[in-house]
This record gives C-alpha cells, structure tokens and sequence, in this order.
C-alpha cells in the first residue's frame, strides 16, 4: 500500500475518530451520545475509506480517475472539463442553499438527495430512493427526534406545511 496524503489523512480521521467513540464510553449517557452519533459513524466511513484507498494503491500509476458524479479530476483532463465540472458542482451546491432557505429542510434535503443521485450520479432508481429513504430516516431520527433541532422558517411555507400534515411527527 502506498501512502498518499490522502491516505495519511483517513489514517489520522479514523484515529480522531476512535479516540472520539472511545473516549466517550465513560461519560455518562447524555454527554456521550454526541461523540457516538457523530464519531461511529465516522470511524465506520474513515475505514472503508481506507480500505478504498488500499484497493487504489493497487493500481497501476497513472490510471485514470474513475467518474463518481462529483468532482473528480486526473491530471489527463482538460482545463475546460475541470472548469465545467466545477460550475455544475457549485450550481448543486447553490441549488441545495437555496432551497434549504426557500423550502425547509424537510423538503429540501430529501429533494435534493433524490435529484443528485439520480441525475448528477447517474445511480438507478431503486438506488436513488432507498439511499435518499435511509438519509430521511437518519436525519429526521437523529436531528429532529433525539437532537430536537430548531429548524429555521423557510420563505415560502406550504411545500413543508404539507409535508408536516402527511407526516406529523417532524417537528
């Protein structure tokens, strides 16, 4: 295994974050649960990315990056197809700003899920629901139910006040 910064870096995330988990298993319930909820599932991601990154270091030097609907460049590539790929990148991220503010994060961050892994990721349909279903449920179980977060007033209020008729239990 070659050791990149990148992969220097996922060595020290999944140290932070096993410091974090492990650190936090004698405090008392309500202190720990930050730790956990944030770190586990951290520590989880850092060492899969790890082992992503050991199964890359396998490869041959200079093998072209693989398109993973972000924005991922290799040295092969244009300085035009960078450039495009970075406004298309911005103009999600600025969708996703934007509708946070004019929606609510209830409709919003499912929306917007959907949409970018279907169409910017290019996933399948079943995947693109089931990963935006399990997002839901994690978001709304964790920040709305457990963390009880206050969630600001979108601009325009009826797509989240239906939303909040249909499903009673978000906040």
């Amino acid at each position: 295994m070659r050791f990149t910064p990148s992969t220097l870096f996922t060595i020290f995330v999944v140290g932070v974050a096993a410091y974090a988990v492990y650190g936090a298993k004698e405090w008392p319930l309500g202190a720990g649960l930050f730790p956990w909820f944030v770190g586990i599932p951290v520590l989880i991601m850092a060492l899969v990315q790890l082992m992503m990154d050991a199964y890359a270091s396998m490869k041959p030097r200079g093998a072209a990056a693989t398109d993973t609907g972000d924005l991922q460049v290799d040295w092969t590539m244009s300085t035009a197809e960078v450039a495009k790929r970075a406004l298309t990148f911005a103009a999600w991220l600025m969708a996703l700003f934007f509708g946070i503010i004019l929606f609510g994060f209830f409709v919003t961050i499912p929306l917007f899920t959907l949409l970018y892994l279907k169409f910017q990721a290019q996933e399948s349909w079943t995947m693109s629901i089931g990963l935006t279903a399990g997002m839901v449920i994690f978001f709304v179980g964790l920040f709305d139910q457990i963390l009880h977060v206050h969630w600001p007033e979108p601009v325009v209020e009826a797509p989240e006040q239906a939303l909040k008729a249909v499903m009673p239990w978000l906040g």
